[in-house]
Parts: structure tokens; sequence; C-alpha cells
């Protein structure tokens, strides 16, 4: 985390985000926000500066982490993947996704994350109620993984 004078604080940013985010959803329905190494990284980050702010994860945010989908699509090519070679970039390489701007900048990494999803999606043949259903909540964290239905 950035600690700068000029970075806005957590506990500034969590009510623009949620605003934001809830400006976008539809009435009744659940947001998927997709990041790689998301169970044991970003979401955990999130809930952290969540529960210091004193504000829960809405339910309806879902989280889908395009790291063990990764594994699954390389397996699925014949590849052994080691953790290593599970990285956004390894994953981004190994796709053929070219590289805008410079590695761990957020906005390439999110655009890389964008293209990488979307391939994987393909790959696997995930349709949208597959992604949902196969997403995890906030709450989740900390629990088994649950088992995927496909």
């Amino acid at each position: 985390m950035v600690n700068r004078p000029d970075v806005p604080r957590m506990e500034d940013l969590i009510p623009i985000l949620l605003k934001y985010v809830k400006s976008r959803q539809k009435p009744g329905g659940c947001v998927l926000f997709v990041a790689h190494n998301a169970r044991t990284f970003d979401v955990p980050f999130l809930c952290n500066a969540f529960r210091r702010c004193g504000v829960d994860i809405p339910s309806d945010w879902l989280f889908k982490d395009t790291l063990p989908m990764g594994r699954e699509a390389m397996k699925s090519e014949g590849s052994k993947p080691s953790s290593r070679s599970i990285s956004l970039q390894a994953l981004r390489e190994h796709l053929g996704i070219p590289l805008d701007g410079s590695a761990h900048r957020a906005m390439s990494d999110v655009k890389v994350l964008a293209a990488v999803f979307q391939r994987l999606t393909y790959m696997l043949k995930l349709p949208l109620a597959s992604l949902v259903e196969d997403a995890f909540t906030a709450s989740e964290i900390g629990t088994p993984k649950k088992k995927s239905s496909r």
C-alpha cells in the first residue's frame, strides 16, 4: 500500500468504490470482480481494508480468480504448470497476448488481466452462468474452496 500525502487513503476510497459499483449494478444483480490470485491476495487485502474501515464487503460482490483458471487451461493443453508459470505475466506470454505498457503498472495489468480472462473463458468454454456459479464471496475467504460443478 502506498503511503504518500498525494495518494488517497482506503478510508476515503471505499465509500467512493461502493457508490461507483452500486451505480453500475443492475437492481437485484450481483457484481463479478476478476483478479489474478484473488483468493490468496486481492480479496484478503480488500477484506482487511474494509474491516479496518468498519465496512462490510457487500454479499452480492462475487470474485473470480484467474490463477486456477490458468492452471486448468495449461493442464488441458498438456502443460504441467508450476506456481511460477502461472503468474499473470507468464500466462500473458503463454497465451501470446502483447504487453501494453509496463508489467506491474495498474492500467497495464488491468488490460492484461482482461485479455487473459477473455482468452481463458474461451479456452475453457466457460459460459457466464458457470463463471458466476464458481465465483466466491468475501465471506468465503479462509474457508475451503468449493468444488467446481464442471
